[in-house]
């Protein structure tokens, strides 16, 4: 699963604004540098009922593309294993996050857009 959002903030804020967890966050989240992409895992549900406690927390592969005033933002899905295809939270709560953490919106996808493992 992949996933491509537009930030209005440039690549700059972007790096800031994601390694600083704020009350307004839809997830806890742990946020990892690799070389050349990010890591982030999705520890648990920030002020909800749902949890994700009795789950494999989903973990993103995340990279940033400088796009001069906004940031592209390449996502995906990354958990090995038998639940590789399956995502323990709805696709709406993931939008959701890069809205409210970078003020982003998922664009459609095109194939030149694909992360190799």
């Amino acid at each position: 699963m992949e996933y491509y959002y537009l930030s209005k903030y440039p690549i700059k804020l972007c790096n800031d604004y994601i390694k600083h967890s704020k009350v307004y966050d839809w997830f806890i989240y742990t946020w990892e540098e690799e070389e050349g992409y990010y890591l982030i895992t999705f520890d648990e549900f920030r002020r909800s009922i749902r949890s994700l406690n009795s789950v494999p927390k989903p973990t993103f592969k995340v990279v940033f593309e400088d796009l001069g005033d906004q940031t592209g933002i390449r996502v995906q899905y990354m958990n090995p294993g038998l639940f590789k295809n399956l995502l323990w939270i709805p696709e709406k709560d993931i939008d959701i996050f890069w809205e409210k953490k970078l003020d982003a919106k998922r664009i459609k996808c095109c194939p030149t857009l694909h992360i190799e493992n």
